[in-house]
């Protein structure tokens, strides 16, 4: 991670903390600090969707749940704190553009780019996608719309292609995605001072602070992988069924010991999601070694998690197990992923 995405990152918490109205804002424009915390937030969210699309694509024959992955990541003016600054930095000219294009994607193959502003999804307006839909009404108001596109194109790929009416320098044009399924989930970099990631059975979340700690590529994937694998593995669903706490007393007792057994599930699924991927397994190890040595006292050493020795054990293990197997066409039949419903 360069030093100028750090202060890309610093900035951006301060940009969320307050609104731009309260900080020092020359009259002639908008405050550069905030438009580089912009940019700095784009290019975390663009690196994170090329992992996560990398991820899901590659361990595509061994989820049995499968969902559209265009390798496109979208996001609303309304998502933002202040939109004109958000609408100037980030290419908005409409409510819903697209921030990252994964390499390889049938986004990337369809022709489409970050700041393609997206008009309508097969013949229907962004601006006629009923937002109010009560399966939205868990999400903040200000996701609702972008939560409701994306239902609606991934319904739309389940059976076809999808045909998008995108805005780009001023120029409508079509473009077709084509219609592939994957292993489920999407990627979003959440704006925080704590370094974390977390996964609600859909969507992979890693803040802010956690992804500027990283390495290399190889060190997000281990981390990327391994929330990925409680979104395959149905661990929230498990977990509700058993009404296992989450909050402060999930820390004890029975609570405790079910989601342990969920993490050291995710840890071993996580390198073999990695190794199918193309990336090296033995960066989990080595992020968690140095994860461990300077922050062993964090969430990851509660008593849910393993501490971090047990945990590189855990992987070694795995490894070995992984080395055992014979690989069909360069990939390992992830055992924990075998007989899945």
């Amino acid at each position: 991670m360069s030093a100028m995405i750090r202060i890309c990152l610093s900035l951006l918490a301060l940009l969320f903390a307050s609104p731009l109205s309260a900080q020092d804002t020359p009259a002639s424009g908008f405050d550069p600090d905030a438009i580089l915390a912009l940019k700095g937030l784009q290019l975390l969210d663009q690196r994170l969707n090329a992992i996560g699309y990398r991820l899901a694509e590659a361990n595509t024959p061994y989820c049995p749940r499968k969902a559209a992955q265009t390798g496109l990541l979208l996001h609303d003016i309304d998502q933002y704190p202040d939109p004109a600054v958000a609408r100037f930095a980030l290419g908005f000219d409409t409510a819903v553009t697209i921030i990252a294009v994964a390499p390889d994607s049938p986004g990337a193959t369809a022709g489409l780019l970050p700041g393609d502003d997206i008009l309508a999804i097969n013949g229907v307006s962004i601006e006629d996608v009923p937002a109010d839909d009560p399966a939205f009404a868990k999400e903040p108001v200000e996701y609702r719309r972008i939560a409701a596109v994306n239902e609606m194109l991934d319904k739309v790929l389940v059976e076809a292609d999808a045909t998008l009416d995108i805005l780009r320098g001023g120029e409508r044009m079509k473009m077709t995605v084509a219609s592939q399924q994957a292993c489920p989930s999407r990627f979003q970099i959440t704006v925080s001072e704590d370094r974390g990631a977390s996964a609600d059975g859909k969507i992979v979340s890693v803040t802010s602070r956690m992804a500027e700690y990283f390495l290399n590529d190889d060190e997000f994937a281990a981390v990327v992988a391994h929330e990925l694998a409680h979104n395959l593995l149905k661990h929230r669903n498990r977990l509700d069924a058993a009404e296992v706490n989450r909050g402060f007393f999930g820390q004890f007792g029975k609570s405790a010991s079910q989601i342990k057994s969920t993490e050291i599930e995710a840890d071993r699924l996580s390198v073999w999601l990695m190794a199918n991927a193309g990336y090296d397994p033995q960066a989990a190890i080595r992020f968690w070694t140095r994860y461990g040595k300077e922050h062993g006292k964090g969430i990851f050493s509660a008593s849910t998690h393993y501490r971090w020795k047990k945990r590189v054990r855990l992987f070694e293990e795995e490894r070995k197990k992984m080395a055992a197997t014979e690989p069909v066409n360069g990939k390992y039949a992830p055992p924990l992923l075998a007989g899945l419903d």
